[in-house]
């Protein structure tokens, strides 16, 4: 294994792009044709949360076990539809990669101690849809998704065992999360793991300052050019 380098987990809807609900749109439809209801997400809560978790409840509304048959067969069936609410988003509507994001990612590559991954309550089959709408799927090592899981505290070990997969002997105290909510500076500060948190997502800033993160910023612009905020955080 290398050296152990810090590891830098971005979230994705409001972290890294925004689809304006291009995921809510897909995951209606495919519950629509399964089961033949078109409003089963809403108002529940999906900021921060799992996929797994979000159709969990969703199945539990039709009086339905969400099943691991059940949850996979709605999946399969959400991810083309999602890709089809993205393709379909008209030119200039405000789905896109949010301010600073390339900027980071490129000054974090430029470094030889970091490596670059995902901690996403997304589906892995979602993260990868949305991400290669933006071109940005490639720009990640690896990652934590929300296939298995309900709590986002526990993809804090899946990213971990996913980095030392990848050859890097790491621990969680060598994680940077960066979300959009409270829940991605929650995982990561249960885990011991640092946070960085982002108001592109549907929190201020301030809202998101009294969760404790080490660094809010209102958008990634915000980090300098030379990714220098990593040793403000203690990062190596």
């Amino acid at each position: 294994m290398t050296s152990r380098p810090t590891v830098v987990l971005f979230d994705i809807d409001g972290t890294l792009v925004h689809t304006l609900g291009a995921g809510v749109r897909g995951m209606n439809a495919a519950f629509a044709d399964l089961y033949g209801r078109t409003d089963v997400l809403e108002g529940l809560r999906i900021a921060g949360r799992t996929d797994r978790a979000i159709v969990s409840d969703a199945f539990r509304r039709l009086d339905l076990d969400p099943t691991t048959e059940r949850v996979t067969t709605l999946r399969d069936a959400y991810l083309p539809r999602l890709a089809r609410e993205l393709a379909e988003a008209p030119a200039g509507n405000g789905c896109r990669v949010l301010p600073g994001v390339v900027e980071a990612i490129d000054a974090l590559d430029r470094r030889g101690d970091v490596v670059v991954g995902l901690l996403t309550g997304n589906f892995h089959g979602g993260a990868s849809v949305k991400l290669r709408h933006f071109g940005l799927w490639d720009r990640f090592a690896f990652g934590a998704f929300g296939d298995e899981h309900l709590d986002r505290r526990d993809l804090v070990p899946v990213a971990v065992a996913a980095a030392r997969a990848a050859g890097h002997d790491v621990s969680a105290a060598d994680l940077v999360v960066i979300g959009d909510t409270p829940l991605d500076v929650d995982c990561a500060h249960a885990h011991g793991a640092k946070a960085i948190a982002v108001a592109t997502g549907p929190y201020t800033r301030e809202a998101l300052a009294e969760e404790g993160a080490e660094l809010t910023v209102g958008t990634l612009a915000e980090l300098d050019a030379d990714a220098a905020w990593l040793e403000a955080l203690g990062g190596r």
